[in-house]
């Protein structure tokens, strides 16, 4: 080879070199500074999750213990009701025996250390109670809701005569219709905390482990292991060491907070929110390998109980680690990895948001989506949004409790998701789940005789399905709009009325709402 060439050769690789370097620099500096991004999204997706797995074990633990308590409360109304019944229906006892005996039974039924039970009447009036008997209470929600509603569990704040703070208490009632009689038994929710199935309790919360190292259980403010995977009956102290005296001094500062607040809290209204969800962190060592544990719990003030649940660092970092090698091993490769990741995560992003937006029985959009779908197509801010009348449909299934109450819950999830499936065959349709066995759907239609039939089509669609011993059957309500910008609360409003019309006047029906 010429040496003129060679020369050329030599003078051009390291241009060669310095070009190919630059452009490693560049693709690196550019896969840093995406995988920075990245990194974090995963980091706060994983967070999250790991979040959700204490705020659904908390729930899950209110709700077995509302549950129990309410089995509770419900022996003993309907006891109480079938005695006053007979009482009531005695034809050889006078007015006055009659109203000695079962004031008698409420003095002397005693529900926990402080719960009675009680009788009013539909006007809110204590007919029957230990002390403030004759008493008018109908000024109170949970009194209305007693009242509004044949058979009723309520939980509300209520601060007794004596009492330094407002507690939780809890209330089971029925209607007798015969003798318009509310029966009553009530009673605070802390004093009845031994109704707890613990270990059905135990066997729901093993179900929401997070990852492989993840898993919750349940303390009480002494570090006892009153719910645990493998150690229940032992001390927190025994499987963390010196650790559990920060996390129990963490989880008693959140009590000693809850307790000021309820001694600052000086409503009995029954909105009254969860503890915050706090986060600890501890290093543990097992067989000679030292690892960082994230721990997040919550406090759970009726039982004085802490629910935790704790994962390794490794773990919750897995994702993000994964990224690490790659970028470290495969630097070439990194800008085209890094794109499939985004891409990987803008799907779990969109399938995320899908999953917030959409009722998890019937896939159709929740109550929120369906106003933020809706509320912009009903509007006329320019030209380019040009109004088109329409109406919309609320259907309610007819007598679901009792669906529920005679087949039980899962039959009645499995008729929400029919009618579900039924109204999601329609792609010209906007259908969503508002709220129970309510459905509501919006048409870009304004012949009320068509908007009926349609509906009317619907209806008969669910009616022939064979899932059970009796036809589905659906009451609807409908309201038309022709002008823009009626807001659509005021317009569900209309076919709620509607709704209402046709349950109240022998179910089955479909109602518009110039028709009432």
């Amino acid at each position: 080879m010429p040496q003129s060439r060679l020369q050329r050769l030599s003078f051009l690789q390291p241009i060669i070199i310095l070009i190919l370097v630059g452009m490693a620099a560049v693709s690196l500096t550019f896969s840093v500074k995406n995988f920075k991004s990245v990194e974090k999204t995963i980091k706060t997706s994983s967070f999250q999750a790991f979040n959700n797995s204490i705020e659904a074990s908390y729930d899950i633990v209110d709700t077995a213990l509302n549950e129990s308590i309410k089995r509770y409360l419900k022996g003993i109304v309907t006891t109480s009701a079938e005695f006053i019944s007979q009482i009531q229906n005695s034809p050889v006892l006078n007015a006055e025996q009659k109203r000695r005996l079962i004031q008698d039974y409420i003095n002397d039924s005693k529900i926990g250390d402080t719960g009675y039970p009680y009788i009013l009447n539909s006007n809110g009036d204590l007919l029957y109670h230990p002390i403030f008997q004759g008493r008018n209470v109908g000024q109170y929600l949970h009194i209305q809701q007693q009242i509004g509603n044949n058979d009723n569990f309520v939980e509300y704040l209520w601060t007794n005569p004596g009492d330094e703070k407002p507690r939780k208490k809890i209330t089971y009632s029925v209607y007798l219709p015969d003798s318009d009689l509310i029966v009553s038994a009530s009673a605070y929710k802390d004093e009845l905390l031994h109704f707890i199935d613990k270990s059905l309790l135990k066997d729901k919360l093993d179900k929401y482990q997070y990852g492989e190292t993840g898993y919750v259980y349940v303390i009480d403010l002494n570090g006892n292991l009153l719910l645990h995977p493998s150690y229940e009956g032992e001390n927190v102290r025994d499987l963390i060491g010196s650790h559990a005296d920060g996390l129990l001094e963490k989880i008693r500062q959140s009590a000693h907070t809850y307790n000021l607040q309820m001694n600052q809290h000086q409503t009995t209204s029954n909105d009254h929110s969860r503890m915050d969800i706090e986060d600890y962190t501890y290093q543990i060592t097992l067989n000679n390998k030292t690892y960082q544990k994230d721990v997040l719990f919550i406090y759970y003030p009726y039982l004085d109980w802490a629910i935790i649940s704790g994962i390794s660092r490794d773990e919750l970092n897995q994702p993000t680690n994964t990224l690490l090698y790659s970028l470290l091993t495969l630097v070439i490769s990194l800008t085209a990895l890094i794109l499939i990741l985004m891409l990987l995560l803008n799907h779990r992003h969109r399938k995320l948001i899908n999953v917030l937006n959409r009722d998890y029985l019937t896939g159709l959009y929740n109550r929120g989506t369906f106003h933020s779908k809706v509320s912009p197509l009903i509007k006329s801010s320019n030209s380019n949004n040009k109004f088109k009348p329409y109406s919309i449909i609320l259907l309610d299934i007819d007598f679901f409790k009792r669906i529920n109450d005679n087949y039980g819950h899962l039959v009645g999830d499995k008729v929400i998701a029919i009618v579900g499936r039924t109204m999601a065959q329609y792609p010209n349709v906007l259908a969503g789940r508002y709220g129970g066995e309510e459905f509501i759907l919006f048409i870009r239609d304004n012949d009320i005789e068509s908007v009926i039939e349609f509906t009317d089509q619907i209806r008969t669609q669910i009616s022939n399905y064979n899932t059970l011993h009796e036809d589905i059957t659906l009451s609807a309500g409908i309201t038309t709009i022709n002008k823009p910008n009626v807001l659509l609360d005021d317009v569900i409003e209309q076919a709620d009325k509607a709704l209402y019309y046709s349950k109240h006047n022998g179910r089955n029906k479909i109602t518009h709402y110039q028709d009432i």
